[in-house]
This record gives C-alpha cells, structure tokens and sequence, in this order.
C-alpha cells in the first residue's frame, strides 16, 4: 500500500492536461498513475511538484494560473476574472468647444464647479 499519494487536478488546463502530466513525468522520479485528468504521484514532496507545475505554467505562458495545495492534492487553477465596475460619473463629458475656448472663441469658456468646503472641527469639540 502506498505510503503517501500527491494528486494533482488538471481539468483546469483543459487541452494542456496531457501535455502537464508528460512534464511531470519527465522531471519526477517515483511510480505515477493517471486517471483522465488527475495524476498520482507516490512519494512526491508537494514543494517540488508545486515548484515543477509553476515552470510548466510559465513555459506555456499561463502566468496568471495559481497552482493551489490542500491535504495531498495540487490543483491548478485558471485566473479568476474581475470584472471592471466603471466609475459611474455624474453629468456629461464638456463639449470641446468648453475645453479648448481658444479654438472656439464664441462658445462661453468652462467654469470649475465650487467645491464645498467643510469647516475644520475645533479641538474643543472633538473630546
């Protein structure tokens, strides 16, 4: 019975599943089984089939991919995707006519808007 079994997780990589586990095969020594997209390595030190998954990563350009460990499993896993949230502004772009009044001297110039200032608290009433 083996001692101690490292899986690593694939599906991730999708069509480089295949290609990863070749990679893995070359570099480590020690008996590996696949069953479709997980390979088992018996007697494998974590950091060094972390380490090697990082390098293959690398070589193909998937930079941004996290190789994740939990209780004797390695997953790779895609970037997750952040979704940019505009700035929702108030108002309108100035017109370029407001902006460049040099071109347009007939159009009224912008004028800032007048910010509100707030009143400094006084030390007596921040106590």
């Amino acid at each position: 019975m083996p001692k101690n079994v490292l899986t690593v997780e694939l599906k991730e990589l999708h069509d480089l599943a295949n290609e990863a586990a070749k990679f893995l095969k070359s570099k480590l020594e020690g008996r590996m089984k696949t069953k479709g997209t997980q390979v088992q390595i018996e007697d494998a030190r974590t950091k060094q089939v972390k380490l090697l998954l990082h390098k293959f990563l690398h070589h193909q350009g998937l930079n941004h991919y996290r190789v994740l460990s939990q209780s004797g499993v390695l997953e790779v896993t895609p970037p997750e995707k952040h979704e940019a949230h505009p700035q929702e502004r108030e108002g309108s772009p100035p017109t370029a006519a407001q902006t460049t009044p040099y071109y347009f001297p007939q159009a009224p110039a912008l004028t800032p808007e007048k910010k509100r200032k707030t009143k400094p608290k006084h030390k007596s009433e921040q106590s």
